[in-house]
């Protein structure tokens, strides 16, 4: 019987151990500190090359227990510098289940490409069991900027009038650092109608042409200054879908009230010389025939009076 307890107790002890051992690894698996990024933000819209911005974000310690030491380092491709100079800071401390903002400034390279780029916040931190690694994922959007310069605008006819059509010819030239797309050229004005040509996309460095054909609509009148007021617009969109607008003035096109004069010279000229010509024609051509008929009948009289002396 006393061998029976002593193998009992035996167990029973090695039962608790066993439970002991179990209860400390979960107790060590639940209190296992996990520092990660829970949000971010950029301090403008859009980012392009060359622009200083700053990245806030929280790390959140998610554990219950504190931890200690916590060194946060953004890492790059070399797409983004540290702006001023240091891409790591160091916390002493984080409560757990503590959430705290920081921050990193960054200058972005000239001459990146038009896409997202990424930035990795890397955490090193320790307890008192151990220390600890984790890394997250900052996403940022480089944009490049647009910009269009419209030149050589020529208007091919040189005395236009009233109803008269207008041929405007000009050139879309792409000087800023992206592509941009769905291009639209528009003629608005007081001289002339409103006319559009659509013009397609156009690569950075690169030209699109102009030739719309409108009409003039109204004449000049010295005494309105709004008469002069012609206008080319230019519409396009960047890779986001974002509409710019950029308008060129036309200056003034002289348009002309149309000359009748001409043709009213023509109408008097004919009028007045179809009068004395229609009475001399009608005179003559009256004459003409008097003499016809007389000549006419005086042969048939004479051929009449012949047969009756045969």
């Amino acid at each position: 019987m006393k061998k029976m307890k002593k193998i009992q107790l035996i167990l029973v002890t090695m039962l608790l151990l066993i439970m002991g051992m179990a209860g400390q690894g979960m107790t060590a698996h639940a209190t296992t500190p996990r520092v990660m990024l829970t949000g971010y933000s950029l301090d403008k819209d859009d980012v392009y090359p060359g622009d200083t911005f700053t990245v806030k974000f929280k790390l959140q310690n998610t554990s219950k227990n504190k931890i200690m030491n916590l060194k946060c380092q953004a890492v790059t491709g070399g797409e983004f510098l540290p702006a001023d100079g240091v891409g790591t800071f160091y916390v002493e401390e984080m409560k757990g289940k503590e959430e705290q903002e920081y921050s990193f400034s960054f200058e972005a390279v000239k001459g990146l490409s038009e896409k997202t780029y990424s930035i990795k916040i890397k955490t090193e931190y320790e307890d008192w069991n151990g220390s600890y690694t984790s890394e997250d994922t900052v996403y940022i959007p480089i944009k490049l900027k647009t910009e269009v310069l419209v030149s050589d605008t020529y208007i091919a006819e040189e005395d236009i009038r009233l109803g008269d059509n207008v041929e405007i010819i000009s050139t879309i030239n792409n000087i800023g650092a992206a592509d941009i797309y769905k291009v639209t050229a528009e003629v608005t004005g007081h001289n002339i109608a409103d006319a559009t040509s659509y013009i397609g996309n156009i690569k950075s460095g690169k030209s699109g042409n102009i030739d719309i054909i409108t009409k003039a609509i109204a004449a000049d009148d010295p005494g309105d200054a709004t008469m002069y007021d012609n206008d080319v617009i230019i519409t396009y969109e960047d890779i986001s879908g974002n509409k710019f607008t950029e308008k060129a003035s036309l200056g003034n096109i002289n348009v002309l009230e149309q000359d009748y004069s001409d043709i009213i010279q023509i109408k008097e000229d004919t009028s007045r010389k179809m009068t004395e010509k229609d009475k001399l024609l009608i005179a003559a051509t009256v004459i003409v025939a008097i003499l016809v008929i007389l000549t006419v009948r005086h042969v048939a009289k004479r051929k009449r009076l012949e047969r009756e002396f045969d």
